[in-house]
């Protein structure tokens, strides 16, 4: 961390003496352009041709859809301007690359990230602040369009360390959901979801089949991943952060979710998956609850045996705090370059975030659509009522969804959880110990960060 914080250092130095009005490294929010400048920028008028490169991360069959609604945007979006894809692994890989970038000054016009790497190249002074576009009567978006994005994800774009303004834009998104097969759910004599973790306990632990051999062949639950972790703090009542230097799970909400994976794991009515083997053993009817990524639907499809009932539902909560989740997801970030080029990566991203486009995107990919008005695509419509049900079903929770931190050093707090997980998963630490570690670590990652 030391040598990326020294990096980041010598970059803004570099770009600082290249580009007028770059942010500054150290705690305090970057600077900006002045107002007038940055409302300039984004009031220009494009007149010529204007080629941009935008590095992304998708692959396979979505990157080959990606890669068609983009040549549908370069042929009709009437301004001259033609966004040149280039995929460049994970977002691990992209992040890689683009320190290297920064250094070099070859920084793509647009950038996919997640949102505390997107704090990580603010740092250095790279990131073109989006207020002055969305805000911008001329190229922005209406107040109307704007509140029909959801407000979750809007927030997960404001970065607290640099006065909360906006540096990315939603591309990516999905859930932290609990899924369920329902027909073993009735076999098991339940006729509704658990409301709250003492009943989807009971119902996990009534799931165990065990076999003659005296092995577990049948489970309650698995998935106990950082974003369940924390969307299981919230429904407890607790938090993600107390304050910029304090995260907020270390307390008896995180506890008590530690503990009841504790008793899944002894017990063993929880499955310990290997990779994505609990999709098998959920895909044979084997398994009664899961929790992971909305985005992960195919993925269960394709592993079903037989044909099986099973739906997606809001996570059980203490009785008294409301259901929540965690979303999470890839954003776009446009660099520094000229006010052309930044004005033609915010024309891609406000074309392929409207209704239309968010819809269809959401149809190829199974992300969910950013806006309300996707559910008024008749194609979207038709898919969620025909083979995607459990579309449907997930995009209704997205009210209900919290961001994780936009916030330098957010990534080493997700992995000191994992690490909590894990500990407890494997019987090496005992729930409070890991936790009272995890707490730390992720305190440290937060002061470090500042």
């Amino acid at each position: 961390m030391r040598k990326l914080l020294a990096l980041f250092a010598v970059t803004a130095f570099l770009v600082a003496a290249c580009t007028p009005a770059s942010p500054t490294t150290g705690a305090s929010p970057a600077p900006q352009a002045t107002a007038t400048e940055q409302a300039t920028d984004a009031d220009i008028t494009l007149s010529g041709p204007v080629q941009v490169t935008l590095w992304h991360n998708q692959s396979g069959a979505l990157a080959k859809g990606f890669e068609e609604m983009i040549k549908e945007f370069n042929s009709s979006n009437g301004k001259g301007v033609t966004v040149k894809p280039e995929f460049q692994g994970n977002y691990t890989q992209i992040y890689q690359k683009m320190l290297g970038a920064i250094q070099a000054g070859t920084v793509p016009e647009g950038v996919v990230a997640v949102e505390n790497q997107v704090a990580d190249y603010a740092r250095a002074g790279i990131i073109v602040e989006m207020d002055p576009y969305i805000n911008s009567k001329k190229n922005g978006l209406s107040p109307e369009s704007l509140k029909d994005i959801y407000q979750p994800y809007i927030d997960s774009n404001r970065y607290p360390q640099y006065g909360d303004r906006i540096l990315s834009f939603p591309f990516i998104k999905s859930l932290e959901v609990m899924m369920v097969n329902e027909d073993l759910l009735k076999e098991l004599g339940y006729s509704a979801h658990p409301k709250t973790w003492a009943e989807f306990e009971e119902m996990s632990r009534k799931a165990k089949v065990v076999g003659a051999d005296g092995k577990v062949t049948r489970w309650g639950w698995a998935g106990m991943g950082s974003e369940a972790f924390l969307a299981g703090v919230l429904t407890r009542g607790g938090s993600i952060l107390k304050s910029p230097t304090e995260v907020g799970f270390g307390g008896a909400e995180g506890l008590e979710m530690l503990q009841m994976y504790d008793r899944c794991i002894k017990e063993e009515f929880c499955y310990v998956p290997k990779g994505f083997d609990w999709q098998d053993r959920f895909g044979e009817g084997n398994l009664l609850f899961a929790t992971g990524t909305s985005t992960g639907r195919p993925f269960i499809k394709a592993a079903f045996k037989k044909p099986i009932n099973w739906s997606l539902f809001g996570m059980p909560t203490n009785g008294t705090a409301p259901s929540r989740t965690i979303q999470f997801g890839g954003v776009i970030a446009i660099t520094r370059s000229t006010p052309e080029k930044q004005l033609a990566v915010w024309e891609f991203l406000k074309w392929f975030t409207d209704a239309k486009q968010t819809a269809k995107w959401s149809v190829l990919s199974s992300y969910m659509p950013v806006r309300a008005s996707a559910l008024e695509d008749a194609a979207l419509k038709a898919h969620w009522a025909g083979p995607d049900v459990q579309g449907a079903q997930a995009f209704a929770l997205v009210p209900t969804s919290a961001a994780g931190p936009s916030i330098r050093g957010w990534q080493e707090v997700r992995d000191a959880i994992f690490e909590a997980i894990t500990k407890v998963q494997t019987k090496k630490e005992a729930p409070d110990t890991s936790l009272a570690t995890a707490t730390r670590k992720a305190n440290d990652s937060l002061k470090e960060n500042q």
